[in-house]
């Protein structure tokens, strides 16, 4: 948990958009198979799940940094979200101080975000489930922080220690956060969906009756590893 960040009081510059066609490939993929793949992903650390709304986000993120338990910068990075955005707040895991809540959740909905993804807390989840925008957060708790900064909007940060720079595209699900590299999503994309046919082959072959450890060839990996 830091109380500084190297560009603290700054609003920098939205992140690039995404290949519509490629955010929508990675939209199509579980967590768990972006994270299975060799593919260049990172992996929030457990902790970080939905708390209310939607069950799934994908799109890029506009990333917050925030003293943990301040608002003062998340309720400005409202006027940074473009439709189909992911708002990504790193309020440095704290869990006795709520930066987010429904009225936030709402507007955010009435700028066509997409999700917000926070590592850390929120309040008021009755009423930002109502919304129904997709969002993730360590837990919830009644009571905010400060109101006095500092704080950052579009600088890098990290969620569940995996870095988000601005533009990163955030794949969030059942399972956990996965974030993907602006300049990466192609390769990202590709890596994931050979685990997707993997898997789907896997289905196949337990369908028609072949026994589940030989069809994933585990069977045929215990034979080379033992000694």
């Amino acid at each position: 948990m830091s109380p500084t960040h190297p560009d603290q009081w700054s609003i920098g510059e939205p992140g690039p958009r995404p290949d519509p066609a490629l955010l929508a490939a990675l939209g199509e993929l579980a967590t768990t198979q972006l994270a299975d793949s060799d593919g260049p992903v990172a992996v929030a650390g457990p902790g970080i799940a939905r708390i209310a709304g939607g069950r799934e986000v994908c799109g890029p993120a506009v990333t917050v940094w925030t003293k943990p338990g301040d608002v003062v910068y998340v309720l400005k990075a409202v006027d940074h979200i473009r439709p189909g955005d992911v708002l990504v707040v790193d309020g440095g895991g704290r869990l006795d101080a709520a930066v987010i809540g429904d009225i936030v959740a709402g507007a955010l909905v009435g700028l066509g975000c997409a999700g917000l993804v926070v590592d850390g807390v929120g309040r008021d989840v009755d009423g930002m489930d109502a919304t129904g925008l997709p969002t993730f957060a360590r837990g919830a708790h009644p009571a905010v922080g400060s109101k006095t900064g500092p704080g950052a909007i579009n600088v890098p940060v990290q969620i569940g220690g995996a870095a988000v720079r601005p533009g990163d595209l955030v794949r969030a699900d059942s399972s956990g956060v996965v974030v993907v590299p602006h300049d990466r999503l192609a390769e990202a994309v590709e890596a994931g969906r050979v685990v997707a046919e993997r898997e789907q082959e896997w289905r196949r072959r337990i369908a028609t009756g072949e026994p589940l450890p030989e069809a994933t060839g585990i069977d045929e990996a215990l034979a080379r590893l033992r000694p």
